[in-house]
């Protein structure tokens, strides 16, 4: 018998058991029920997902359990409406009254709106946290929903201004606070992965997802600029303004390989980053492996759009068959009526909400279950003398960022 290496830390499978064909019937029956119920259902909708993904991940042997309830999301939404009306209503008569400064009105909004969402995204956080047990013990978290938003306004303004440049830092900063104001009972966690590692690990990635754009409109300003000095058509500035734009125009093709590298990278730092007492996780995950997800994805977004197309023509030329017109929904307008619209409406609905299936399925379940299967958890023994502590969070900041459209899963 070989004796265990001391200098080897122990570690715990963690592992997702779920099935998809089970997860993509939720889905599919939550979109259904949210048509009919004019989308109240997807409170209920988003607490099936949750306590689905939470149940089938095994974490040393035992799932973590989610004591969410939908009744309390949409109790979070309505509160969460009557403080975001206001907003709004003192907002456009503020524009109203500064009428001459219309061209600068949307700012200060976009800034007040940016500046809501990310205190609901942290209030939203600790919801879930919250209502998130493991072996009889509560995750809950302390800090301050507008720290948070100060935080996140100020490096998303230098991000801005470096174009991303800073976002390792920012993504760092704001994972910090976060994770240093969380706790799984009287154990405290914390983050150790830092911003120079982030970076160490996306810059390549940021300088390649920059190029293309750039291209194209430095391509662009060069053939205005061609035009308005009047260069004869096969000037060589010209040539090189055409290339280049042609060059970006097709970098952008590797746009969707590129996130799915950087999404991958970042959830590794992430991940390897999380400290509970002296607990840590770690990752094995590829810096490829999210990239088929993401593909398949847009796949699916395309051909069901184009069956959305097919569709559309089919109802066209039924309705022009009907009203005599040729098959042309331009040329049938004048002559349809409310009811003539109806399977127009239906057919939109209906792509919308299998969009959004497909998006659930692979940008929530997908990515999950390849995540959570690279991961495993070291030293679990520090966890056990964890004593139970914190309280349930209000589902107020859930309700905002869901008005916002900001929540998370």
């Amino acid at each position: 018998m070989v004796a265990p290496d001391p200098n080897v830390e122990p570690q715990s499978i963690v592992r997702f058991t779920g099935d998809d064909g089970a997860f993509r019937r939720l889905v599919t029956r939550g979109a259904f029920l949210e048509i009919v119920t004019f989308g109240f259902y997807r409170f209920w909708l988003v607490t099936d997902i949750r306590r689905h993904l939470w149940s089938n991940t095994e974490i040393d042997g035992d799932a973590p359990e989610y004591t969410g309830r939908g009744r309390e999301l949409l109790l979070g939404f309505l509160f969460a409406l009557a403080v975001l009306l206001p907003v709004f209503l003192l907002y456009f008569l503020a524009g109203l009254w500064l009428e001459r400064f219309q061209a600068f009105a949307s700012i200060p909004l976009y800034l007040v709106l940016y500046g809501f969402g990310q205190y609901a995204t942290f209030r939203a956080r600790r919801y879930r946290l919250s209502r998130t047990i493991w072996r009889g013990v509560r995750f809950w978290m302390t800090g301050s929903g507008w720290a948070y938003a100060w935080r996140s306004l100020l490096w998303g303004l230098l991000a801005m201004v470096t174009l991303g440049f800073v976002y390792p830092w920012r993504e760092a900063v704001l994972e910090r606070y976060k994770m240093d104001n969380s706790f799984f009972g009287d154990l405290p966690a914390r983050f150790s992965a830092t911003g120079a590692q982030l970076f160490g690990k996306v810059w390549w990635v940021w300088l390649l997802g920059l190029l293309p754009p750039l291209l194209v409109y430095g391509g662009l300003v060069a053939l205005v600029v061609a035009e308005k000095m009047h260069l004869p058509k096969d000037d060589v500035s010209r040539v090189a303004a055409v290339i280049a734009m042609a060059v970006g125009g097709c970098g952008l093709v590797a746009l969707p390989f590129l996130h799915g590298v950087r999404v991958a990278r970042q959830w590794h730092w992430w991940v390897s980053g999380i400290r509970i007492g002296d607990a840590k996780i770690t990752s094995k995950l590829d810096g490829a492996a999210l990239i088929g997800i993401y593909w398949t994805m847009i796949g699916q977004f395309v051909l069901w759009t184009l069956l959305f197309g097919v569709a559309i023509g089919v109802v066209t030329a039924i309705i022009g068959a009907t009203l005599g017109q040729p098959a042309n929904l331009t040329a049938a307008m004048g002559s349809l009526s409310p009811w003539h619209l109806v399977p127009y409406v239906v057919l939109y609905m209906a792509l919308v909400q299998t969009l959004g299936v497909v998006m659930r399925i692979y940008l929530q379940q997908r990515i999950w279950k390849v995540v959570v299967g690279s991961c495993a958890l070291v030293n679990v023994a520090a966890l056990a003398n964890a004593a139970a502590a914190g309280m349930p969070a209000s589902a107020f900041g859930e309700g905002l960022a869901d008005g916002l459209d900001v929540a998370g899963f």
